[in-house]
Formats: structure tokens, C-alpha cells, sequence
């Protein structure tokens, strides 16, 4: 790339965060907003420790796969397959625990197991050119049928409390340790998007694929990068869903996926590539977890949860396309 390119190249990624920040801070006053009428309206439930340790465990499940979803949409891409992948997870490792596999060498296979199926993805999407719609669609049903398969119509309960424990019970001081890991790596991940040149390449992507390839950036490598690191991440809110339902069944996982687009798209991320962050997905999970808590807490029928995630998503990507039209 050419010193002019990459002149032009760091201008833009400075325009895109600075646009980004400003969304970030209103979302993040309309959650304080939003934490304060909960906390007037409830009675005291949406303050009790119990409910709140519970809403840091459940935002930091969607959360990590959030970061790595913010990094696939980025790049023009999306993946509907992780909720069927997050529950094929969840069946490896439940049949590991079966067979007393200590916790630390389930979470390494869980990893693995991953990070396969992000190879996966990415890999029919880089080497066939199929669009990434079509793949995860076609994976998602791979994925669950798999799901089926393994358990054949059976559950499986044998969930170590030390699972629990590490993932839900266990903290520090009020924070969950998963809450605590999530953090350190949306950090991370915020870090590569912004700083590393990996992450400038799939921001490049995004904004102009074709563009991207003739400059000569590694297109193929940024997008693997991409899906990967989201099945890595989905394979760790597997173990996590595991520590807080200490049940696998046939339907673990399903809907995960909205979730998680939900709370990327709310954020900020463009559904079409090119702008987006991955603070802002954080604090995208942080509103839909709010939602679906207010909806618990007020005693909502458990179905308007779907209506209002997908007024949500409809309304933050009309928002989004609305804004880009606007350029």
C-alpha cells in the first residue's frame, strides 16, 4: 500500500471512531437512563444482587461473541449459524463432563471445537466466494442437526458445579469472573480493530471489498481472522450458558444469534460493513440484556422478549442505513 493510501487509510479509521464515540455516549446515557427508571419501577428486584450479578453474567455471554460478531459484520459479512454452533458446543462438552473431563481441558476442546466451525464458515466464504449469508444459513442447520444427532432425544445434566461456580458464582468482589473476562477481552478485541492493521483491513473490506483486494491487502487472512475468532468466542458463551442452565438440550442456543446481531447493530455497526466498534456492541449488549431483564422483571409474557429484540434490530438497522444514505 502506498504512503498516500495509507495516509488516506488512517483519516478514515480517526473519522470512523470519532463517529462512533458519539453514538456510544448517547447509548450509554439512554442505558443510565433506562437503569434508573428500572431501579424506581420494580420494587427493589432489578437492585438486588442477585438480579444484577445474574444481567453481568448474561451481558457478558453476548458480549464476547458481540466482539468477534462486530468484526464479521464490519467486514460486510454476518453469521447466523453461532446459536446452532454455541449448542453444538454445549453438547461436546456436556458429553466431556459425562465422562468426568476435568473443567480447565473441556473449556480447551469447547475453544477448539469453535474455532472449527469459524474455519469453517470463513473458509467456504474465502476459497468458494459464497456469500456469507448463504453459508451460515446452510451451517446453522448442519450445526443443529449435529445437535440433534448427538443427543438423540436425550439431555444431558451431568454439569459440574465447578463450572458454575467459575463462570457464575465466583467473582471479584460483586463482578463475576466471567463478567471480569469479558471485559479484558472486548479490550483486546476493541484494541485490534482500532490499532492493528488486521483490524484496519477488515474495516477496508467493509467499505469496499474490490478495493481492498487490488490494494493488495490480505482480504482472504482479515476475513478467516474474522469468523474464527467468532466461533472461538461463541464456544466460550457456550460454557458459560452451560455454568448458568447446567442442562443441554436440543434447543440450546437457539435465538442466540438475534441476540447477539441485536446488540452489534444496535451498537453501531453498519449491517452493510465498514463502521461500527466494539464498545459500541458491548453497550448494544448491555440495552437488549436491559430489555429482556425489564421484561422478566414486569412480569411481560416471555414471547414479546422476540417481539421487542426484533423491533430492535429493524429499528437499529433502519437507523444505520438511514445515517449512511446521509454521507
Amino acid at each position: 500500500m502506498t504512503a498516500v493510501a495509507a495516509e488516506a487509510g488512517r483519516a478514515q479509521n480517526a473519522r470512523r471512531i470519532s463517529m462512533s464515540m458519539g453514538y456510544e455516549w448517547s447509548l450509554a446515557l439512554f442505558e443510565v437512563l433506562g437503569i434508573v427508571v428500572l431501579s424506581m419501577t420494580t420494587a427493589g428486584a432489578f437492585l438486588r444482587v442477585t438480579n444484577l450479578r445474574a444481567l453481568l453474567v448474561d451481558i457478558a455471554t453476548i458480549a464476547l461473541p458481540g466482539a468477534g460478531m462486530t468484526l464479521v459484520i464490519a467486514s460486510a459479512g454476518i453469521d447466523v449459524s453461532i446459536g446452532s454452533l454455541l449448542g453444538l458446543v454445549a453438547v461436546v462438552a456436556g458429553m466431556l463432563f459425562e465422562h468426568n473431563v476435568p473443567v480447565i481441558v473441556v473449556l480447551g476442546v469447547a475453544a477448539v471445537v469453535g474455532g472449527l466451525g469459524g474455519v469453517v464458515n470463513g473458509t467456504l466464504i474465502t476459497k468458494l466466494r459464497l456469500p456469507p449469508i448463504i453459508v451460515t444459513l446452510g451451517m446453522l442447520s448442519i450445526w443443529r442437526s449435529m445437535v440433534f444427532a448427538l443427543l438423540g432425544g436425550n439431555w444431558i445434566s451431568s454439569i459440574p458445579l465447578s463450572l458454575t461456580s467459575l463462570t457464575v458464582l465466583d467473582g471479584l468482589g460483586f463482578l463475576p469472573y466471567s463478567f471480569v473476562f469479558a471485559i479484558a477481552v472486548v479490550l483486546l478485541f476493541s484494541y485490534i480493530s482500532r490499532k492493528r492493521h488486521i483490524g484496519r483491513v477488515i474495516y477496508a473490506i467493509g467499505s469496499n471489498n474490490e478495493a481492498a483486494r487490488v490494494s493488495g491487502l490480505p482480504v482472504q487472512r482479515a476475513i478467516m481472522f474474522a469468523y474464527c475468532s467468532l466461533g472461538v468466542l461463541t464456544a466460550i458463551a457456550a460454557m458459560m450458558t452451560l455454568g448458568q442452565s447446567t442442562l443441554v438440550q436440543a434447543n440450546t442456543g437457539s435465538g442466540f444469534e438475534l441476540s447477539v446481531i441485536a446488540a452489534v447493530v444496535v451498537g453501531g455497526t453498519s449491517i452493510l460493513g465498514g463502521t461500527g466498534s466494539v464498545m459500541g456492541s458491548v453497550l448494544g449488549a448491555v440495552l437488549v440484556e436491559l430489555v429482556q431483564d425489564a421484561v422478566v422483571l414486569y412480569r411481560v409474557q416471555p414471547f414479546w422478549q422476540g417481539v421487542v429484540l426484533g423491533g430492535i434490530i429493524l429499528v437499529a438497522v433502519s437507523v444505520g442505513l438511514a445515517k449512511k444514505s446521509q454521507r
